[in-house]
């Protein structure tokens, strides 16, 4: 779980909060109470989406501003902290070097762990506090006796009428108790009515009636399952105010749809006895912490006033008022739909992919790799066959660094803000650690010696929206650009696999993607470093680092070899050798014996 992603869905969900509260109180006497219930319904959709994985939905741009302003302060935070800078070593025959600067963004993992230890304390608590009311109604129900024919037949018989007069063919048991004070009904699989004890003796058939027919009409509402959703979100939103606030105001909107239900039922002319009703057992029950995990027919006072006072008003739902609630719901929705995308709690993590249906051979490369933290995958395209070593980390979505150069590069090539012919980009005179990026530069020295602002530029004429759309056209991994245009792709937001990756250079050797075809060639003739004993050696290196310690290495590329072609990732990571110097060397290394 990413708990930055989650801190930011929060922000949503709070404005989501206050519109919804907007909207209830310009549209009050324009939709019906049980429109108000389902708004709720909608805002609890809204705290769900979270948890629900980002392929589902595109991206949206209304939740990534919220997430591209944190990584666009983090960078700021991290330049305090960082200036550390990598120059490689990389054999100058081939004429690579792997400039690498610190990924610019704060460490996620140390924010994500402190975040995620203060979540799991309050979670925990709680959680604890949850599990405590659910076991107190356990002991309840357990303590209680069941109402049947044979040991109560007029309580039965009047109860089982109820069920009738709802058309409801399901049996739900009713129960008796001595340690409540008030009916209610809770469970999900197994629902359940719990009445006082003698209380058919205390009230008269009437009262009894309504207390049945309410209570059973908070079975046929579904009620149980919302409460018990509810109870795992306040859990989990428990440091949330307006999620807490939100999820109370379902618990008072599920009593006022439940009222409403049983005066349509009983007509107008019997809701002052169904209020008068309401009035005196509502009162006598207990003081629950808010959304207990069941159904009362009591709750505070205030609120219990004013739904007395609805109860007396009520009044019967018009066609016109139907439609204007039927529209203003179906606006929340379409409007909760359009944000969903970025709501995913999960977009930052290292998701995996899948090696299924794929014609994979394992090999053993562990002496290329002592610290075993390291995969390499070599993709043969004529053969559309896989050598793989550690599988398992091969299949891992991890942030490209500045592999993403080469699709950066053609991207802004099929926009037409560089051309085959003419790819030079104008130094912004700002001064950079490495004398290499301190003057102009063509897409072939860009490539060569990964200067970061050439590509930056690129991506800043092709514009966010373009960009996002051709990753999603050749689906680049997650395709998550919310870190912001600067930073997308180091050590932030965009995550891609080994696998992914081969699979794309296989796409872009083939130009699958039906581009321009002298575009296709300039990048390959940018990646082109060398021709070696076993063929002509392509690649792009890159370099993942974090408050100035290097995380990942990457080198990946093509190897032309008569007339065939292999696509090939390595990546590392977690280790000393975790740099794409280091991954560019083993490639090397292991191409050459695979292929002499």
């Amino acid at each position: 779980m990413n708990f930055l992603n989650f801190l930011f869905c929060n922000l949503f969900v709070t404005g989501l909060f206050f519109l919804l509260l907007l909207t209830r109180k310009i549209t009050k006497k324009q939709i019906s109470v049980k429109a108000r219930y389902y708004l709720d319904y909608l805002f609890v959709l809204a705290l769900i989406l979270p948890f629900i994985p980002q392929k589902i939905f595109h991206t949206n741009p209304l939740a990534a501003a919220f997430s591209h302003l944190f990584f666009e302060q983090a960078s700021k935070i991290n330049h305090l902290f960082s200036e550390i800078y990598e120059e490689s070593a990389f054999p100058a025959s081939l004429g690579l070097y792997d400039y690498a600067p610190a990924a610019d963004t704060a460490s996620s993992q140390t924010w994500n762990l402190l975040l995620g230890t203060l979540w799991g304390m309050g979670f925990l608590i709680t959680g604890i506090t949850l599990l405590r009311k659910l076991w107190n109604l356990h002991k309840i129900r357990k303590n209680s006796f069941p109402v049947t024919a044979d040991s109560d037949p007029e309580l039965y018989h009047q109860y089982q009428s109820c069920l009738q007069e709802l058309h409801l063919r399901r049996q739900i048991p009713l129960y008796a108790s001595c340690q409540i004070d008030s009916p209610l009904s809770y469970g999900i699989l197994f629902p359940r009515i719990l009445i006082p004890q003698d209380l058919d003796i205390q009230i008269s058939k009437e009262d009894l009636r309504f207390i049945f027919l309410h209570e059973i009409l908070h079975y046929c509402h579904r009620d149980s399952i919302l409460n018990e959703l509810a109870c795992v979100l306040q859990a989990i939103y428990w440091f949330n105010p307006a999620a807490r606030l939100g999820l109370r105001l379902l618990q008072t909107d599920r009593e006022y749809a439940c009222d409403y239900s049983v005066v349509t039922l009983i007509g107008q002319k019997q809701a002052p006895s169904y209020a008068r009703t309401l009035l005196r057992y509502a009162r006598q029950a207990q003081k629950h912490v808010f959304l207990s995990p069941f159904s009362s027919l009591g709750s505070a006072h205030t609120e219990l006033f004013c739904r007395i006072d609805s109860i007396i008003n009520y009044q019967t739902v018009t066609w016109p008022t139907r439609l204007k609630s039927f529209g203003i719901l179906i606006l929340t929705f379409l409007l909760i739909l359009f944000s969903s995308p970025r709501m995913e709690i999960f977009a930052g993590t290292d998701d995996a992919v899948s090696f299924a249906g794929k014609n994979v051979e394992t090999i053993d490369l562990s002496s290329y790799f002592p610290e075993k933290n390291g995969t390499f995958i070599l993709y043969d395209i004529s053969r559309d066959s896989y050598q793989v070593y550690n599988p398992d980390l091969g299949i891992r979505r991890c942030s490209p660094d500045s592999t993403f150069k080469i699709y950066s590069a053609l991207f802004a090539l099929q926009e037409n803000c560089i051309t085959p012919d003419s790819t030079k980009q104008a130094w912004n005179n700002q001064s950079y650690p490495f004398d290499s990026w301190n003057q102009d530069q063509t897409l072939a020295t860009a490539m060569r010696d990964s200067v970061n602002w050439y590509f930056q530029a690129l991506d800043t004429q092709v514009g966010k929206d373009r960009l996002a759309a051709y990753y999603r056209q050749i689906s680049y991994g997650n395709c998550d650009l919310t870190a912001g245009i600067q930073n997308y792709w180091a050590e932030s937001s965009l995550k891609i696999s080994p696998l992914e990756q081969t699979a794309l250079l296989a796409d872009l050797w083939m130009n699958r993607w039906d581009y321009e075809e002298e575009n296709i060639q300039a990048v390959k003739d940018a990646m082109y470093l060398t021709d070696t004993s076993f063929g002509r050696l392509y690649g792009k290196t890159g370099t993942g680092q974090q408050n100035g310690h290097n995380v990942r290495g990457w080198f990946i590329g093509f190897l032309e070899r008569n007339e065939q072609v292999y696509c090939f990732a390595l990546q590392l990571q977690d280790s000393s050798l975790a740099s794409g110097t280091a991954a560019s060397t083993i490639t090397f290394e292991i191409l050459s014996n695979l292929f002499s």
